[in-house]
């Protein structure tokens, strides 16, 4: 736990009393690529996208294909190549595998995991579900032929939509892009969390990802970390806050 500083948000805590990393300089990296969750879109990010752009940050928010790791990690490859410089790339949820293969990029400064899967090399989101599993099972799944799925609505309304209201959480449910279930057995094959600096973002109410296992993965990867007292859907549920955390680490890396 060398390095790990848990900073705990509630109410009105103000953000402000959060330090960088040590030896880690005050730098410009302007570019932040988002990556959602899975079985949503790009538009979860809406809120914390506005943010940061009110700050002149370059936002660009990654829409993943969800067919396979492989295809979703080509897709922020993309988004990177694009960049032009460096970049400081955010995971929601499922994203958090995707960014961390995709993370090896080295104009990647630095990651942060909202919510997120925070996976080491040979593990996959099953794998990390099973080890604190939650309400979150294998029931609460429509699986199609083909291999893709939907959570049911209700499911997703009381477990994933936790901390939305009512509206918001029935709107994402029944907007859901299907997503291939084979993507939660994916095990990676690289951690780009082992060689940069990182940041977790701890949902304490979350239904999906436990809140213990999200605190085990940040620590094991010397990952500073806040913790926001509501469910899943941070990126949604408490935009300002997520919004500034991504701040401060963009300002923070080198």
């Amino acid at each position: 736990m060398s390095n790990l500083r848990t900073l705990f948000l509630a109410g009105s805590v103000v953000l402000g009393s959060m330090m960088a990393l040590p030896g880690l300089a005050a730098a410009e990296v302007r570019n932040i690529v988002l990556v959602h969750g899975g079985n949503v879109d790009g538009s979860t990010w809406r809120e914390v996208y506005d943010r940061l752009t009110a700050q002149d940050f370059n936002v660009t928010i990654s829409q993943l294909p969800m067919t396979s790791v492989e295809d979703d990690v080509a897709a922020v490859r993309r988004n990177l190549d694009a960049q032009g410089g460096p970049v400081l790339l955010v995971s929601h949820s499922y994203g958090g595998v995707v960014i961390t293969e995709a993370g090896s990029d080295p104009e990647v400064k630095g990651l942060v995991y909202v919510a997120s899967f925070q996976p080491d090399i040979g593990e996959s989101a099953n794998m990390l579900l099973a080890s604190e599993p939650t309400e979150f099972t294998p029931d609460k799944l429509e699986i199609f032929a083909d291999g893709h799925f939907l959570v049911r609505e209700d499911a997703f309304v009381a477990l994933i939509g936790n901390g939305l209201s009512d509206e918001d959480a029935r709107f994402v449910a029944r907007s859901q892009p299907m997503a291939n279930a084979a993507n939660l057995a994916h095990e990676v094959d690289a951690a780009a969390w082992r060689g940069k600096p990182t940041w977790a973002v701890i949902a304490t109410e979350d239904r999906v990802i436990a809140s213990g296992l999200q605190r085990r993965m940040a620590e094991r990867a010397g990952s500073t970390v806040v913790e926001l007292g509501t469910g899943h859907m941070l990126p949604m549920a408490s935009p300002d806050e997520v919004a500034e955390v991504i701040a401060r680490a963009a300002r923070a890396v080198e």
